[in-house]
């Protein structure tokens, strides 16, 4: 299992609806605004992620976005490798019983929410939405 945060945009059902009724391209521009707000979360982790080997930090991406049904989100986090690399990045991010933990996702997602947040803002606004 890869260790991810998750992104999403919720709580615009109506705002969303009436763009759509407006003919706009509702789910196009929420894919490119999660996108832009995955950036700086990405950007975050491969400060963040122990540098030994510099593999988990080429592991690290964005995957997505994704739908189901209504619902659209982007993956952030490690999305390759074998594995090995999937074990040893969730020994780094959660620790073990010999190993400390460093933490890299989720000081990522804490420390980057509200740019996050702004980069989808400025991106819906970019396309007239906001």
């Amino acid at each position: 299992m890869a260790t991810t945060g998750k992104l999403e945009l919720s709580n615009l059902g109506k705002y969303l609806e009436d763009l759509a009724r407006a003919g706009v391209d509702v789910d196009a521009a929420a894919q490119r605004a999660l996108l832009a707000g995955a950036e700086p979360i990405l950007a975050e982790m491969k400060v963040l992620v122990p540098k030994d080997t510099h593999n988990l930090e080429a592991h690290l991406g964005i995957d997505g976005p994704h739908r189901d049904g209504n619902f659209s989100y982007v993956e952030i986090g490690m999305m390759t490798g074998d594995k090995e690399t999937a074990i040893y990045g969730n020994v780094q991010e959660y620790g073990s019983s010999s190993v400390e933990a460093q933490p890299y996702i989720r000081p990522a997602l804490k420390a980057k929410k509200a740019a996050a947040m702004r980069a989808m803002r400025n991106s819906l606004k970019g396309e007239g939405f906001v």
